[in-house]
């Protein structure tokens, strides 16, 4: 790579890096809403239980509108799975550019370490312990005028073959 081409390239990483750590913020702070404008028109959200290209089935696949859907019944109904809401920490590492030739989209990759606690009564099943999730996410972003958006967002967890108790928050 020539001086232009790693500027350009190193630019990219850190404006793709602060839109993913403004993604967890806003998951982590509850602000759904927020989380959801992130999202392209025509954008997906995906977690698979199998490898390949077209894994069936998924423990998550929504289109736009089931992003949505999942966005407004988190909340604007009453949703007993999230009652307490869970706490969360999304912790991002190795976040790498896979594909940027086309500087108005990219293709990244990053580790993601999802740690949930859900308080209230210890005598409640799954409140007060602690869990974490691992996996590796897959995001294809766009350039939305200043800022970044998501067409698909892509996350294989590590344990994705075997039950995942009462996965009621976004990862």
């Amino acid at each position: 790579m020539n001086p232009t081409e790693i500027r350009e390239h190193l630019l990219t990483l850190l404006s793709v890096q602060a839109f993913l750590y403004q993604e967890a913020r806003l998951l982590d702070e509850g602000e759904l809403e927020k989380w959801l404008s992130l999202f392209a028109d025509d954008g997906s959200y995906l977690l698979p239980i199998k490898d390949g290209p077209a894994p069936e089935p998924a423990i998550i696949r929504d289109s736009r509108a089931r992003i949505e859907e999942r966005v407004f019944r988190l909340t604007h109904t009453l949703a007993h799975s999230q009652l307490p809401a869970s706490r969360t920490q999304h912790d991002l590492t190795n976040i790498e550019l896979l594909s940027w030739k086309d500087v108005n989209e990219v293709e990244v990759a990053c580790n993601l370490t999802v740690h949930e606690l859900r308080p209230g009564n210890p005598f409640q099943a799954g409140l007060a312990t602690p869990r974490s999730l691992h996996g590796r996410c897959r995001y294809r972003l766009i350039q939305d005028g200043e800022s970044w958006k998501i067409r698909e967002k892509r996350c294989e967890l590590l344990n994705r073959e075997y039950p995942i108790y009462n996965l009621t928050f976004i990862i």
